[in-house]
């Protein structure tokens, strides 16, 4: 929220009539509206962006040298603690990949320590260079038949409502559960009528995804055919395209996007671990291959950020123009949109803001419940055979808690037996005396193996 001073001092930069504390000056501006690429500065006071189309002097400036800029992009769907990293090293890997703004749905951690840790998230929310934006987890278990470490009901849930990086309700996983009307489930749905209502419906079709888009649930990222997401499309629903480190369903949704449905979908990872997004990058990758796949350029870049701001209520973001939030992406390639530089709420990132985060206290560092390992519960004597290593003295009396090793030579003498009469039903004395000709090498290959896993030879 801007005062009196600042709003003033916005207007009056918007004009020329004073300096922008930031000029991005020299770029090529992608309008994601009509298509229209503009040679222009952009002005910035504040997070705010004050000017564009025109030429403008500032207190500070960035030389565009030519590259195009285009909106910040959002990730309308993910779970960061999924990418096995902490929201921190999330913001830094991700943010240089363009990715502005990420709707988080904090269930893994939830799941594990309940309402812990959702707060843990919307602390480290409050200092990351990223926006990051909170759905609640609305299905912790995810299913009767999960040991969880938490429960959570709307009791639990409430208490965050407020939080300014709350957007609404997460992904409803227990669709059964919103089809037969079930109360923990109702209970969740009446308290965010009103709000946002995140969806997971995988393959639900006809008045069964009526009756569920009926609990006033908007958005789908579990569509994985054309058919499918055009159905929920015809239903009023927004479908996230979503391409992660496992699922992967961006080449099947592809064609949904253009010039017709771009205000109606966004996209999303759902997760990308670190090495994919070190190799092949985070939503820029899903920009890139959409472009490269024939989707529309313009309505690509749309999706990314114009469209997934809408449909999530975000209202201040999603385009480079005076009054919206100075969130750019500068690129040296609109077709391979290889992303350089980006400027987040008017500020150029760089390893400064990385450092000047507040840090946040870990939580669960105790949750692991599993009992302490001993060196003892991992022995597993090995039974006499014809030879038993010399190195080994087996135990006069075994652990009858331990499970006992079965006479791996006796095991080899009956499938060799097995073997053997096999191949004289079937005539295979050629790939008998191939078996002779290899068995020393194949034994002096093994006899190693044997060792080191204390097994006992056979002759």
């Amino acid at each position: 929220m801007s005062d009196a001073a600042t709003l003033t001092r916005m207007i009056m930069a918007g004009q020329g009539k004073e300096p922008a504390d930031l000029v991005i000056r020299n770029v090529q501006l992608l309008d994601v509206i009509t298509g229209a690429v503009t040679q222009t500065d952009i002005a910035i006071v504040g997070d705010r962006i004050v000017g564009t189309h025109a030429s403008y002097e500032g207190k500070a400036v960035i030389d565009g040298a030519g590259r195009f800029a285009v909106p910040g992009f959002i990730d309308t769907h993910l779970h960061i603690e999924s990418s096995l990293v902490t929201p921190f090293e999330f913001d830094r890997c991700v943010l240089p990949h363009g990715v502005t703004t990420v709707i988080c749905d904090p269930h893994e951690i939830a799941n594990v320590l309940g309402a812990e840790g959702i707060s843990y998230f919307l602390d480290c929310a409050e200092q990351t260079v990223m926006d990051v934006r909170v759905n609640l987890s609305s299905c912790v278990p995810a299913t009767g038949f999960e040991t969880s470490g938490a429960a959570l009901e709307i009791g639990d849930l409430e208490p965050f409502r407020s939080h300014p990086k709350v957007i609404g309700l997460a992904e409803m996983m227990n669709f059964p559960g919103v089809l037969n009307a079930d109360p923990g489930i109702i209970a969740k749905l009446t308290a965010f009528q009103g709000g946002h209502i995140d969806g997971h419906a995988p393959l639900l079709a006809g008045t069964a995804l009526n009756g569920y888009l009926a609990a006033a649930i908007r958005t789908d990222h579990e569509a994985t055919s054309a058919a499918e997401a055009r159905e929920k499309l015809s239903k009023g629903m927004a479908i996230l395209i979503r391409e992660g480190s496992v699922s992967k369903d961006l080449k099947a949704l592809a064609e949904v996007l253009d010039e017709n449905t771009s205000s109606f979908v966004a996209l999303c990872t759902d997760d990308r671990n670190p090495l994919d997004i070190a190799e092949e990058g985070h939503l820029d990758s899903s920009i890139r291959r959409l472009i490269a796949m024939g989707r529309p350029l313009h309505h690509v870049y749309r999706a990314a950020s114009h469209s997934a701001a809408r449909i999530f209520g975000l209202h201040d973001r999603g385009l480079v123009a005076p009054g919206w939030r100075a969130d750019i992406a500068l690129l040296d390639s609109l077709e391979d949109c290889r992303v350089s530089d980006v400027v987040i709420g008017g500020r150029l990132v760089g390893p400064d803001l990385f450092a000047a985060r507040k840090p946040v206290e870990p939580v669960g560092l105790a949750s692991m419940k599993a009992r302490p390992v001993s060196s003892r519960r991992l022995h597993h004597p090995a039974q006499a055979g014809p030879q038993q290593h010399a190195g080994h003295r087996r135990p006069a009396r075994p652990d009858p808690d331990l499970p006992r090793c079965r006479d791996a030579g006796g095991d080899r003498r009956r499938i060799a037996a097995r073997s053997s009469r096999r191949r004289a039903e079937s005539g295979g004395h050629r790939a008998a005396r191939q078996e002779r000709q290899y068995r020393p090498q194949l034994r002096a290959r093994l006899r190693p193996q044997a060792r080191r896993h204390r097994l006992v030879r056979g002759p």
